[in-house]
């Protein structure tokens, strides 16, 4: 057979794949049982997050996954450079654009096909090895078929693989008929070649050109059933994910629709319980899961034996809108109670994905439903939002200022004085935990040493309502946000500064869909800036190894690395006294407390606390610094449980400094 000619019956049968492709491509056509949401995308964006995350793959490039970096690598580029040959291969067979197009043999093509080849064999059979060898314990589809499909899983690798082999033996027996000039430049082909007499190339030739034509032909047509149809369904989801707002919890303003007239009370249902009535960008984020268990892997719940895989709960979520409803229901059947509960919101599941898939806002709408329908918040946590509602704070007590004047504190206040450049939010941790009134003192000392004009609300200030939004109380959220911008907006300032990376966050970022828009920093960037401007002066403790614990909320979710690391190094004299966990920076691991858990506790497995100081202490360093209150609490426990009070120390960063001004 003439290698550039190709049968009409090719075409016949091409045609026929080609349609029960587009009929199977009507797994996109899910995402319209969704609600409505707006598409707030830049079309500069969303070609941008196609490039760069869909085709170039930026984050699935990752130290922490290297082997599956890699594979993933060999498999995605050594595929779409096949894609780029058989587009070629087809043109020139049909006489299209000629003039502008490289021939088979052209050397740089053949070479570069041929690479594309290998590349891809090698990524498939790696995937193989890591999916029926050295297996994660978290990859899902133990099954050859997997998703209950032919070919589903481990079946397309293979159809894959057998693809490649095909094709290999076919371009071999057509350098044996050819042999053209620059055979040698089909490096892998030409060897193949080699290994047979040009007899049986020859006799063999027709045979397998049809048996990889017809493996490509069943690929293409079967490929939305499988595992592959992510390399589509991943573009689409990048492509419309606005990535500056991936870590927002969207607003419900319950207050807004219990005022409605025609709202029927009976009929109402608060939050999500079932997949249509996510959005349909949460539905096209389900379909596009890879099923990579990066999320699972990296999750601190999972790590601890506690019954969440945010994989599973993503998963859940496409089955229930592709199969419809089963066991019971989608929240309280197929994702349990316990799994949504044992969610910190810590934001490692999104910083991995490299599909860009939100995970804590969908388990988050799952909590709604639960509190706000239900009216099942964690059985712990009752007497928390309780005194939320009542106290304006979760440890239900009064006097905010109380820290201070027990330690001789005359604060400043924004009722007496109306206006001042810095506002500073001491938070509920800071005015009524006990560990971290000390950290209030520090701020309050290093204000002071730098001039800072301050003040503070005192019993005007109320909790933030973090806590209660992750754990769904989203009316008591709204009830506290509504408030304190209803105070902050009667005074002049600046900017709010505030050591809690939860209140920075809610502030910051949460309160402008209320209206409510601040110029916030965290503790550390304040410090850091007044270092910085020569406004505080420090003596270094060189003799002094510490580690640094990296907040979720204001690393991940705000992105702040830096400033607390320039303050430590500043403090410790040297960066060598400061030695960085296994897991830092965006790869922190969380305390535990996020999402609400700091008020209730998910008894399945071990402590989340215990696992993360035990990483500060395999640094070898004296002590843990922190810059965040609830890691703060949970970091001080750990240590006590650990009964490591008297070889390690665990301190906020403002602590440091205050200890140390000159």
């Amino acid at each position: 057979m003439d290698s550039h000619s190709v049968p009409l019956v090719f075409y016949a049968i091409a045609l026929i794949a080609i349609i029960i492709f587009v009929f199977n491509m009507k797994k996109f056509l899910v995402i319209r049982k969704g609600k409505e949401a707006p598409l707030d995308v830049k079309w500069w964006e969303l070609l941008t997050n196609a490039l760069t995350f869909g085709v170039a793959q930026k984050k699935v490039y990752r130290k922490r996954f290297s082997y599956a970096s890699i594979m993933h690598t060999f498999i995605a580029w050594g595929f779409l450079e096949l894609l780029f040959a058989t587009t070629v291969d087809f043109f020139q067979a049909r006489g299209w654009l000629t003039a502008y197009l490289p021939e088979l043999d052209t050397p740089w093509f053949a070479f570069v096909n041929d690479f594309g080849g290998v590349a891809l064999g090698i990524g498939l059979i790696m995937a193989l090895i890591r999916r029926h060898g050295d297996k994660p314990e978290a990859l899902p589809q133990d099954a050859w078929s997997g998703r209950g499909i032919l070919l589903g899983d481990t079946g397309i690798l293979v159809l894959l693989l057998l693809l490649v082999c095909g094709g290999f033996f076919a371009e071999s027996a057509r350098l044996a008929m050819e042999n053209p000039e620059s055979a040698m430049w089909s490096w892998a082909g030409f060897a193949l070649a080699k290994i047979l007499p040009e007899s049986l190339w020859i006799a063999a030739e027709p045979y397998l050109w049809w048996f990889h034509a017809i493996t490509a032909l069943i690929f293409i047509a079967w490929l939305p059933n499988t595992k592959i149809f992510h390399a589509i369904a991943v573009i689409a989801n990048v492509a419309v994910t606005n990535r500056a707002k991936r870590n927002q919890i969207p607003a419900m303003h319950v207050s807004q629709l219990m005022e409605d007239p025609d709202l029927d009370p009976d009929t109402i249902s608060l939050g999500v319980s079932s997949s249509s009535e996510l959005t349909w960008k949460q539905l096209l984020n389900s379909i596009s899961c890879t099923e990579c268990a990066r999320c699972t892997m990296v999750c601190p719940a999972y790590a601890t034996d506690k019954p969440l895989s945010p994989m599973k709960i993503i998963g859940d979520i496409r089955n229930d809108i592709v199969n419809g409803t089963k066991n019971g229901g989608l929240v309280g059947g197929t994702i349990t109670e316990t799994e949504l509960w044992s969610c910190t919101t810590c934001g490692a599941c999104m910083e991995e994905c490299p599909v860009l898939i939100n995970h804590v806002p969908m388990i988050t709408d799952f909590r709604r439903f639960l509190v706000l329908s239900e009216g099942k918040p964690p059985t712990q946590a009752s007497q928390h939002l309780e005194n939320i509602m009542n106290t304006g704070n979760p440890w239900g007590m009064s006097n905010r200022t109380k820290w201070a004047t027990d330690a001789d504190i005359e604060l400043p206040l924004m009722a007496t004085k109306k206006e001042a450049d810095v506002l500073y939010w001491v938070g509920c941790a800071g005015a009524f935990d006990s560990r971290n009134q000390q950290v209030a003192r520090s701020m309050v000392k290093i204000f002071e040493a730098a001039s800072v004009d301050y003040a503070v609300l005192g019993d005007e200030e109320m909790c933030t309502g973090d806590s209660a939004r992750r754990l769904g109380e989203e009316y008591l959220f709204e009830t506290m946000a509504l408030q304190n911008i209803e105070t902050l907006n009667k005074y002049k300032f600046k900017k709010i500064v505030t050591a809690c990376p939860h209140c920075l966050h809610t502030l910051k970022n949460e309160y402008g869909d209320f209206d409510g828009n601040y110029e916030v920093v965290h503790h550390t960037q304040f410090i850091q800036d007044l270092i910085a401007n020569n406004k505080i002066n420090m003596n270094p403790n060189e003799s002094k190894q510490l580690t640094y614990h990296d907040p979720c909320y204001l690393g991940r979710y705000n992105g702040e690395y830096d400033a607390p690391r320039e303050v430590l190094q500043s403090l410790l004299g040297s960066s060598e006294n400061m030695i960085e966990m296994k897991n830092h920076k965006s790869e922190s691991f969380c305390c535990g407390a996020g999402g609400g858990n700091m008020w209730h506790e998910v008894e399945d497995g071990s402590r989340i606390n215990l696992k993360r100081f035990d990483e500060a202490v395999e640094t070898g360093a004296q002590g843990v610094v922190t810059s965040c209150s609830f890691c703060t609490i949970m970091m001080d426990d750990a240590m006590k449980v650990r009964g490591k009070e008297e070889d390690f120390s665990v301190q906020d960063l403002a602590e440091l400094v205050a200890d140390n001004l000159s």
